[in-house]
């Protein structure tokens, strides 16, 4: 079947964007982008032979690429993580197994807290599991919503802008970086950051079938990998590669996920 492009509206107060292809009889992967990205982060996957026999969606969190809620919406991961679980219920999608990258990595594991008979496997992809790991969102959540719309955001936009001379795979990120709405950017950050200093390797570790993975880059860099080793989760990392490692080396990317599920199917 064609990859698809749609909106799924909720109670007439979200609209959520997702490129999906389904096949009939196929298990689902699921993937939920980072802070600032955009489903587009792994569109690498439709095209990944090794993923052929997977039906697989990619949605945009609310805020984020071309989802949008309510004004009221909190940008708690929580808040993301039933959202999520509705438009997978409004496509007919059951149980799944998750991929989510970056702060993506935080909603799927209150995902898979909310609805554990659903989470098949949880790939965690340089998800945040300490304080080190929040980059762009420690430094957008200094901010009050005031200073954020005034001078933060262009500020930040500058320092991305600047920083992709050096590094290409930043060009992209600053496009869906644009794209997010202010409001949720900044609730997001300060949800991220405050959930970082929570016991997230521990909640990672009780997931059934959780993995996590690593750019090759950020090998031995942070403190979280200690963490996850002490707890048993098996851990990977991907050639070459940095904390986009889904567009940094994808054909590397998609088969150690495509290993991992079968390994535990």
């Amino acid at each position: 079947m064609d990859n698809l492009e749609n909106f799924i509206e909720l109670n007439g107060d979200f609209k959520v964007a997702c490129n999906y292809r389904l096949i009939d009889g196929a298990d689902y992967l699921v993937f939920i982008h980072g802070f600032g990205s955009a489903k587009e982060h792994f569109r690498h996957a439709f095209n990944a032979l090794l993923l052929a026999g997977f039906s697989i969606a990619s949605i945009d969190l609310i805020g984020f690429g071309q989802s949008r809620g309510p004004a009221n919406f909190g940008y708690a991961m929580r808040d993301q993580a039933r959202v999520m679980l509705k438009t997978l219920s409004e496509l007919k999608i059951g149980s799944f197994h998750l991929c989510a990258h970056s702060m993506g990595g935080l909603v799927a594991i209150e995902m898979a807290e909310l609805e554990p008979e659903r989470v098949l496997s949880l790939i965690d992809v340089e998800g945040n599991l300490t304080l080190e790991d929040c980059f762009l969102s420690g430094k957008v959540a200094e901010f009050t919503y005031e200073e954020f719309n005034k001078v933060g955001r262009r500020r930040i936009e500058g320092d991305l802008k600047k920083a992709s001379l050096a590094d290409p795979s930043l060009i992209e990120y600053l496009e869906t970086f644009r794209r997010a709405s202010a409001m949720a950017l900044l609730k997001s950050a300060i949800h991220t950051v405050a959930d970082s200093t929570m016991p997230v390797a521990d909640r990672l570790a009780s997931i059934r079938n959780s993995c996590y993975i690593y750019g090759e880059k950020n090998k031995g860099v942070f403190p979280g990998e200690k963490l996850l080793r002490e707890r048993h989760v098996p851990i990977f990392y991907v050639k070459g590669a940095g904390h986009t490692m889904a567009t940094d080396n994808p054909e590397e990317f998609y088969r150690i996920i495509s290993s991992f599920l079968s390994s535990i199917t």
